[in-house]
């Protein structure tokens, strides 16, 4: 199953790995398709599965963050109050997602709080790693 490598969720066991897939609804995006703008209510957790997704701030002299590897998240404000988008996200090209209830999957994690807490520790990691990285193009 493609969720249990997506590195947010590696490691889970099977049994929660299952919950969460039953919340999850696998999407074919086109090229051009807007995933959500900045300031849209976050309503989705967003894992790639194939294609190119990119995250830009509009309004902002940001670099744009290029989501291209098989298992990497965006959309990650569907788990952070206050659930809204602080970017655009856009498909590059075709692109398989899947889209994952932010409500009902911290609704999982409030069953299996140890689970949450690894999650929400790794989100947190991926958060601030791109962080840096927009630090230092910006630099650069």
């Amino acid at each position: 199953m493609f969720m249990e490598e997506a590195g947010l969720f590696k490691g889970i066991a099977s049994h929660i790995i299952n919950e969460m897939a039953g919340i999850a609804t696998e999407a074919v995006l086109p090229g051009g398709y807007v995933v959500f703008n900045k300031d849209d209510v976050a309503d989705y957790l967003y894992i790639l599965e194939e294609g190119e997704i990119h995250i830009t701030f509009p309004g902002r002299r940001s670099p744009t963050i290029q989501i291209t590897d098989s298992g990497n998240m965006f959309g990650w404000s569907a788990l952070v109050e206050p659930n809204k988008y602080t970017a655009k996200a856009e498909c590059v090209k075709e692109s398989k997602v899947l889209q994952i209830d932010g409500d009902r999957l911290m609704r999982v994690f409030e069953n299996h709080p140890a689970v949450g807490l690894l999650v929400m520790k790794r989100l947190a990691g991926i958060i601030s790693a791109r962080l840096v990285a927009i630090d230092q193009e910006r630099v650069a």
